[in-house]
């Protein structure tokens, strides 16, 4: 799909929202609770599963509106 400046702007704003929301939900799972001694690799294990969920959430909901403005136009 071609994006203007607009929407490019507000796929990645809603993409860093969505990083960082579920960065935060990972967090406070305090994953390192679960284990007796935890991996050196686990805090950045956390942000590049982040990185990928939110990434699919934000991309998902900016296509999401992108299609609702393009129906809504259209219904205009």
């Amino acid at each position: 799909m071609q994006y203007n400046g607009t929407q490019s702007v507000l796929t990645l704003l809603i993409q860093l929202a969505m990083i960082v929301v579920t960065f935060r939900a990972i967090q406070s799972f305090h994953l390192d609770t679960f284990f007796r001694h935890p991996p050196q690799g686990l805090p950045t294990m956390i942000v590049l599963i982040s990185i990928a969920i939110g990434y699919a959430a934000g991309s998902f909901f900016a296509e999401f509106f992108i299609v609702l403005h393009g129906l809504l136009n259209m219904a205009h």
